[in-house]
């Protein structure tokens, strides 16, 4: 399947652009991201920068040129950081949001229902929606953690393995909603594996672009339900044709 991954892409734009209700879904996460950088970014990059260069004064103040290499890129580093932590903060709260996108992917492709969940469906389900997405971070920081360490023996694996943690942190949203036990993840990842794998690695440099990473979330979430959604409808009869955006 990996040479349907430029399908992949741009049939999940295809949905983006031509689904009203997507849309409309996809804005509100969007929104929500810009309105937290607006509010908190610059004030968070401003105070972390100054931090950063007393911190440095403070450990190097007779180093010159060493004190402003060691400076820049501190600030880069906590740049970077700041980026990430506001990207899984906007995930978490727009998770209802990527759940229904999610949910509306599926129903195109009529593999679960007529409609898909609704806003008021969803907050019912808010209180798991928030709890799975918390568990999934926590899961995802902790096998961040094992891939760092792995990296200073195997660098390019970090890079690797970072990109497939990243994938399953967005087909989490179908995992979840269809009740797949581990053994059926597992089995989801070993069939879609280099797209997944491929697909994780592509976003995982355009999430890294802040401010455009906002839009890159529900691409991504539309993305891999595609993937998703693909692999399953594989599994149907070679009569049956993959469903059309009307």
């Amino acid at each position: 399947m990996i040479g349907k991954l430029p399908y992949f892409f741009f049939r999940s734009m295809n949905i983006l652009k031509s689904d009203k209700k997507i849309i409309l879904i996809a804005l509100c996460p969007v929104l929500i991201g810009f309105i937290l950088y607006y509010s908190l970014g610059h004030y968070a990059f401003s105070e972390v920068s100054t931090w950063g260069h007393g911190y440095i004064n403070e450990k190097y103040p007779d180093q010159g040129w060493v004190s402003t290499v060691f400076s820049g890129v501190l600030i880069i580093l906590l740049g970077v950081i700041i980026n990430w932590t506001f990207f899984i903060v906007v995930s978490v709260i727009a998770s209802p949001f990527n759940d229904m996108l999610s949910s509306r992917v599926e129903m195109i492709y009529k593999l679960q229902k007529e409609t898909s969940d609704t806003l008021a469906q969803t907050l019912k389900r808010l209180p798991s929606i928030l709890m799975n997405e918390l568990k999934k971070i926590g899961v995802i920081v902790v096998l961040s953690i094992i891939n760092i360490g792995i990296g200073f023996f195997f660098p390019p694996i970090t890079f690797v393995l970072g990109g497939l943690i990243l994938a399953i942190s967005f087909i989490d949203y179908s995992w979840s909603r269809n009740n797949l036990t581990f053994s059926e993840c597992v089995g989801d990842v070993k069939s879609g594996f280099l797209p997944y794998l491929l697909g994780g690695v592509a976003f995982m440099i355009l999430i890294s672009i802040p401010l455009l990473n906002l839009f890159f979330l529900p691409l991504a979430v539309v993305f891999f339900t595609v993937i998703y959604c693909e692999l399953r409808v594989k599994e149907r009869s070679p009569s049956e044709e993959v469903p059309t955006q009307g």
